[in-house]
């Protein structure tokens, strides 16, 4: 019986057999192939390479089948060995194996992060440095970060799945004791798969729903867990069959370890989460991960981890020297390989865009070197007991002070870099300047009477006034500045740049991704005006509301915006940049929009959006086609609505300007970005095609924005542009009103005098 069973899981169960007994080599290549697949995977994703294994990241999904297999198997064979799990015992030995190397990596990373990372992301990244120590860096993630289409990368990012094991470790080991009472194996199967449908089931409905809580909690990742302890509670289940039926199943097993391992490499090779690594190109659905899509690396896992022991199975490829030892230091490599990529490209280049995969890969066999040391020096003496440790309840209360300890420096970082932002410059925007910027001093605007001429044709809308003036005045000229430094005479301060979001954003007045119809309660301008326009379009619209609503308070006009996140007023099939699956909502916005507009047409529709989306169809992301999509949405306005389009300004694209700046805090023009980068190969063409098949006038901030005929400055008369890649910051959009109120004005004189009926000859 005992030899049969260690030929099903690897596992002989004699009388008080200590923890390494458990040994599996083909386990250990198995892990030394999960590493390999996500250390290729954050090579190429950073280097943005065209041959990126851009599924690798599934061999954290077998590192949870192998963790649930073996911690499983560890706990069931201590329950009939003893009749009891020593919690204690268990949990010292989990803090010998993980937390000796995960402290010195994090004691390293974290005085490193602070000299390489940026001003303006070292609060944050020293924040998930604590998480990290805390365990809790998959929690963090999960509200501030998409795992594959980050704004910014940590160097932390990857104790994320460190910390879904240890809150495993933390909960499985007393439900077991509390499910596994007097038949442990039957108890145990029986929670396992129940975990295993209710988790499964949560993360197909939450990866739909919310992919970054999907992707990185605990709830949503259990089932994967759950399955490698299922297969550690069926070891041994056919000791007692015939022997022929034993060696059948073996043969079935080792031709579906092989399959198993096909479908691995296929799907790190397929599976495709992100959505574009080039701004504005068109793309096919990317994968919804972990969903559905989660099956196919769980299920190989379980299969590998069956068939490893089959002579004639792919356990001869896992149990090969060079395999065995990438496998051997894996949890090192893990923990070391990310943030050498990280710092270390920081360090050779800058910014991680430019990072080549030359250097990419070299960063990732620099890994391989400095694993093995950690390995050989930290991770083993510690593990096997040959650094002498107090008993077991002591090295458990030990290793949480030294991961507290490691957490509070972490939070010292955060707070020197907290202090040094503030130094740099400012508080927060004021609200009441930042809403005068560029305004004549007036009284409260009174409501202007909106009369239509009874010579006017229906169809046709003049100005609320005919010879309208600009209501605002631009500020006076500063002339060229005499220090290029970032002070805290530059507004918004460096440190809130990155958070200077407009008024409609902290009011819910922005529709996010679930958002299917706007909010009634969302009015700007002056609410009681008798002239209505209605702003329409996603977060680049949104984004200049601060200007728009600037002109229409000083003209008083009823504002009405009509914005949702990633959602262009287009009627083609878009992909939900954060879901990755195809985005109904925004179809089901627009329809909504459309349907409050014909209900209660505006005078005026300013339609803004980005020039970027991304298409379900390729043949959907053409100028062409994204043209006549926006000609057949204008079409849908009633026609007593005149419309104005604001083109998409000159964008950054690739730079994030509050990052840059902290970098270059001596002279921000480096980070400054050429024309042909910010006008890009199409822009204003959608636009104009659109203008002239419909009438619709066009409004151009690109001479504001982008002066001159050299480089897009990101710092205008001592306002930060931008507050990230391509969303203007609300200080500055506020001081386009001006800009927006001479043009708008200029539009609506030529609407009315051309509506007025010809003199007679």
């Amino acid at each position: 019986m005992q030899r049969t069973s260690k030929a099903i899981s690897g596992v002989a169960h004699p009388k008080n057999a200590p923890e390494k007994d458990a040994f599996r080599p083909d386990i250990e290549g198995l892990r030394g192939v999960a590493v390999s697949l996500v250390v290729l995977f954050h090579a190429g994703l950073l280097s943005h390479s065209s041959t990126q294994l851009t599924g690798g990241f599934i061999g954290v999904d077998l590192f949870f089948v192998v963790s649930g297999f073996l911690i499983t198997g560890l706990l069931i064979r201590e329950r009939e060995r003893t009749g009891r799990v020593s919690f204690s015992r268990f949990y010292a030995r989990r803090v010998r194996r993980i937390l000796p190397a995960a402290a010195v990596v994090l004691l390293i990373t974290i005085p490193l992060s602070s000299q390489l990372v940026t001003l303006v992301q070292r609060p944050s990244v020293m924040q998930d440095g604590a998480s990290a120590a805390l365990s809790v860096a998959n929690i963090r993630f999960a509200m501030t970060t998409d795992y594959f289409n980050p704004v910014n990368y940590s160097p932390f990012l990857h104790f994320w799945s460190l910390g879904v094991e240890e809150q495993f470790y933390f909960v499985w080991p007393a439900l077991l004791a509390l499910v596994a009472w007097k038949r442990p194996r039957l108890g145990a199967g029986l929670a396992l798969s129940a975990v295993v449908v209710v988790s499964f089931a949560a993360s197909v409905v939450i990866t739909d729903q919310s992919p970054s809580t999907a992707f990185y909690w605990l709830p949503t990742r259990a089932w994967q867990l759950a399955a490698g302890g299922l297969l550690a509670i069926g070891a041994g289940s056919l000791d007692r069959a015939p022997a022929a039926i034993r060696s059948a199943v073996g043969t079935v097993l080792a031709f579906a370890g092989w399959a198993a391992l096909a479908a691995l490499l296929t799907a790190a090779v397929l599976i495709d989460t992100t959505t574009s690594a080039i701004p504005g190109a068109a793309v096919g659905v990317p994968t919804p991960y972990p969903g559905m899509a989660a099956l196919v690396p769980t299920i190989a896992g379980v299969l590998l981890i069956a068939s490893g022991t089959q002579s004639i199975g792919p356990g001869v490829l896992f149990r090969l020297a060079p395999v065995r030892f990438l496998g051997k230091i894996s949890y090192s490599l893990y923990l070391w390989h990310w943030p050498i990529l990280i710092l270390g490209g920081i360090w050779l280049v800058g910014p991680l865009d430019s990072i080549s995969p030359a250097q990419a890969v070299g960063l990732a066999l620099l890994a391989i070197p400095v694993a093995t040391i950690s390995w050989m020096f930290v991770e083993e003496p510690f593990r096997r007991g040959q650094i002498p440790l107090p008993r077991p309840s002591r090295v458990v209360a030990a290793g949480v002070a030294v991961m507290l300890a490691v957490a509070l420096i972490g939070s010292g970082f955060q707070f020197g870099a907290q202090s040094a932002l503030a130094n740099i410059g400012g508080g927060p925007p004021d609200p009441t300047a930042s809403a005068s910027i560029g305004a004549t001093p007036r009284p409260t605007p009174t409501p202007t009477p909106y009369v239509v001429p009874p010579t006017l044709a229906p169809s046709q809308t003049p100005s609320p006034v005919p010879q309208m003036t600009p209501a605002l005045t631009p500020p006076p000229d500063q002339g060229p500045p005499t220090s290029y430094a970032v002070t805290n005479a530059i507004r918004p301060a460096l440190g809130k740049a990155a958070t200077d979001y407009e008024q409609v954003w902290h009011e819910n007045c922005l529709g996010w991704e679930r958002t299917t119809t706007p909010n009634d309660s969302c009015v700007y301008g002056d609410p009681s005006g008798t002239y209505t326009v209605a702003l329409i379009g996603d977060s680049h619209g949104s984004a200049l509301f601060p200007g728009v609503n600037e002109v229409a308070k000083a003209h008083g006009w009823k504002l009405i915006p009509y914005l949702k996140i990633d959602c262009s007023f287009l009627d083609i099939k878009m992909i939900d940049f954060n879901t990755k699956g195809e985005y109904t909502q925004c179809a089901t916005w627009n329809n909504a929009v459309l349907s409050r507009i014909k209900a209660h047409p505006p005078d005026l529709a300013i339609i803004s959006m980005s020039r970027w989306i991304f298409t379900v169809n390729d043949g959907d992301g053409t100028v062409t086609a994204e043209a006549n999509s926006l000609v057949r949405m204008i079409e849908k306005i009633p026609t007593s609505t005149r419309v104005v389009i604001i083109e998409d300004p000159p964008l950054p694209t690739n730079v994030n300007v509050p990052n840059c700046l902290s970098t270059y805090l001596s002279d921000y023009r480096r980070c400054s970005y050429t024309q042909k980068v910010g006008f890009g190969s199409s822009m204003r063409t959608r636009e104009e095609r659109a203008s002239e098949a419909t009438g619709a006038a066009l409004i151009d901030l690109t001479a504001t924005i982008c002066p001159g005929t050299g480089n897009c400055p990101v710092v205008i008369n001592n306002m930060i542009v931008w507050r990230d890649e391509h969303h203007l910051t609300a200080t500055f959009a506020t001081s386009l009103g001006p800009v927006i109120d001479e043009q708008l004005t200029a539009i609506l004189n030529q609407w009315a005098k051309a509506a007025l009926p010809s003199a007679p000859y």
